[in-house]
């Protein structure tokens, strides 16, 4: 799992910060970021398959690996 991936896509970087804070569905991460629908579903999608995000019932948030991901970008 690689850090780089999430600095890699601003869009990735914005949604991995909201997910730290805290869980969210699909349609609250659009509503926060003011991205596309699909853009959301993709990146996040991405982000589960990476081992950052986690999703239980419609809700996502940030997996221990992710929190500790983006930390290591916040040099």
């Amino acid at each position: 799992m690689k850090a780089g991936s999430i600095a890699s896509n601003p869009n990735k970087l914005k949604i991995m910060n909201l997910l730290v804070k805290k869980e969210l569905s699909i349609d609250r991460i659009v509503k926060a970021t003011r991205l596309p629908v699909r853009s959301v579903k993709s990146l996040v999608e991405e982000l589960l398959k990476e081992g950052f995000v986690e999703e239980k019932e419609g809700i996502y948030s940030a997996t221990e690996e992710g929190k500790k991901a983006l930390k290591s970008l916040k040099v």
